[in-house]
């Protein structure tokens, strides 16, 4: 019975204890709450508990609006969201969701060519550069893939110096290296080249990630028909948010306009026809020039890119009319996906595109380049240097004639150009007559505007007010 009283009085002891520092505890918070003003104690410059409160709430408001600022810096930096792409896995994997019969199709590993994976970049961020890296180790089977070659092309970030070089020694199958002056994008790619030892180069752009499967569809392609460029189809990662959206419906084709601006375009109901599969390569005018495979014998029987481009655009329009032209074919295989991130703008200018699409046009384009100087009227003249002398004897062919037989020729040009007033301002209600023309003038303020004139006596289209002189 003794025993017994002594253990409840214990537990009772110890209840009070324990009571008691809480009770101390809860008084020291609350004198620690109401502090006087300018105490050592209060730490907040003589502020109230309620003041400190409201501080502590504007503090966690500009944590949350840290992220956004830090986003906006790094598209401003790199147009592309790098904030978000940092938080995101280097070893991201991509769903398969192929066609089935993609997926369920098997290749002979020992028949096919290797390939060498030709990398450029110029100051590219350090994730989106280490995850297309890691996503072509990890989605190519090591069997095929003879090396990635990274071309630096005399970037000046800190990270992409010793720190990458320091990465990249860890890793199998990898090779950097650096330009001694800026080069441009065909250059760099082309210094990969000699580099290169597999069969068949791969040319990739440096912000990729590949879906598993990608490459195996364009090796067989090639190992098939050596003269085929092939394309993979070119999934799209939003520079925003970074999600993947793959294309599974059927892929477009690449084109171009008579500006030879590159345009993606329908597959053409004369191709639909001529396939037997929906899995059957998908014939192609032109390339987007990112991603593409070729046979690195036949990319030499070529004559590789043309060395008079400068910096990037207009190359992938110069190749793919040389390759239709020489005797070769290019084409998208369905069955090969790789996503490609498209930044909000272009990263860096490219003040020499104009001269490298005219190099195009004098080159492979004969009397069709005609149609490319009635929408440019302004660049006659302005090619650089040598124009390549080795070329098919005869008259040119254009890719989408070859491609698509009822591809539009237009007819003679028209007068283009601004439109100017006769008088200080006009209405489009009554006759035409106030209104001329400057034909082979240079369009001003960007793209040209199309205008339904009204016959005289109707009403019109819409009202146009401008002042005199200026171009329309």
């Amino acid at each position: 019975m003794r025993v017994r009283l002594s253990r409840r009085l214990g537990l009772l002891a110890k209840a009070c204890l324990l009571l008691s520092v809480m009770l101390l505890a809860y008084f020291l918070l609350e004198r620690s709450g109401t502090s006087s003003p300018g105490s050592e104690e209060d730490g907040g410059g003589g502020r109230s508990l309620r003041e400190r409160q409201f501080s502590d709430a504007e503090e966690s408001r500009e944590q949350l609006a840290r992220p956004k600022k830090l986003e906006d810096e790094s598209v401003e930096r790199y147009a592309i969201n790098i904030y978000v792409s940092d938080r995101i896995s280097l070893h991201r994997h991509i769903l398969d969701n192929r066609m089935h019969e993609c997926r369920a199709k098997k290749f002979n590993y020992r028949s096919l060519p290797t390939t060498s994976v030709v990398i450029a970049f110029y100051n590219e961020a350090w994730s989106t550069l280490l995850r297309t890296i890691h996503s072509v180790l990890e989605a190519t089977p090591a069997v095929l893939l003879k090396e990635i070659i990274l071309i630096d092309d005399y970037s000046d970030k800190a990270y992409l110096k010793s720190q990458l070089a320091q990465y990249i020694s860890g890793l199998e199958r990898v090779r950097l290296v650096r330009t001694k002056k800026r080069e441009g994008l065909v250059r760099a790619r082309l210094i990969g080249a000699t580099f290169a030892t597999g069969d068949v180069l791969t040319f990739l752009d440096c912000h990729c990630e590949c879906v598993p499967g990608w490459i195996e569809p364009l090796l067989q392609r090639i190992n098939e028909d050596e003269s085929t460029i092939v394309c993979p189809v070119i999934d799209t990662i939003d520079w925003n948010t970074f999600e993947y959206y793959m294309q599974t419906d059927e892929p477009m084709v690449g084109g171009f306009d008579w500006r030879l601006t590159f345009q993606w375009h329908a597959v053409p109901e004369v191709d639909r026809q001529r396939r037997t599969s929906r899995i059957d390569p998908i014939r192609s005018p032109t390339m987007a020039g990112g991603l593409f495979a070729v046979s690195k014998s036949y990319f030499e029987f070529l004559g590789t890119y043309d060395m008079g481009m400068e910096v990037w655009g207009g190359e992938n329009l110069e190749l793919s009319f040389r390759v239709w032209q020489c005797g070769g074919s290019l084409e998208v295989h369905p069955c090969s996906h790789v996503g490609h991130v498209f930044p909000k703008k272009a990263p860096y200018a490219r003040p020499n595109f104009l001269q490298n699409t005219v190099r195009a046009a004098e080159v492979w384009m004969d009397t069709y380049k005609q149609h490319f100087y009635n929408r440019n009227p302004g660049p006659k003249g302005i090619v650089r240097g040598h124009l390549r002398e080795a070329r098919p004897q005869g008259e040119a062919e254009m890719p989408e004639l070859r491609v698509v037989p009822e591809k539009h020729l237009p007819g003679p040009a028209r007068p283009r150009g601004p439109a100017r007033l006769a008088r200080s301002c006009a209405q489009l209600w009554g006759p035409l007559s106030a209104w001329t023309t400057t034909p082979g003038a240079q369009p001003h303020g960007g793209s040209p505007v199309s205008l339904r004139l009204p016959r005289p006596g109707r009403q019109p289209v819409f009202r146009v007010h401008i002042e005199e002189g200026n171009p329309l």
